[in-house]
């Protein structure tokens, strides 16, 4: 089963959206999605596809790496 990014991640993208001065609906439109879907991956109660995270990320001047590191705090999992 797979498992939403989570509340932190989903903050973490938030965050940086606000830091662009992005609003919800011009990310969703440079990202090709919903402002629904940008508010429930935010709010991380969504499941994405990788490529959705892919684009999110690219928008919002996010490394994946640091994204993964957030995820992997939230879950209290340490990477090796």
């Amino acid at each position: 089963m797979a498992m939403p990014l989570g509340r932190a991640t989903g903050f973490l993208i938030r965050l940086r959206r606000e830091n662009k001065k992005y609003s919800r609906e011009m990310c969703a439109e440079l990202c090709n999605l919903s402002e629904r879907c940008v508010s429930n991956i935010e709010r991380g109660v969504a499941d994405p596809k990788f490529s959705t995270v892919v684009k999110l990320c690219k928008t919002c001047d996010i490394d994946i790496k640091e994204l993964y590191d957030t995820y992997l705090k939230e879950l209290n999992i340490e990477d090796e």
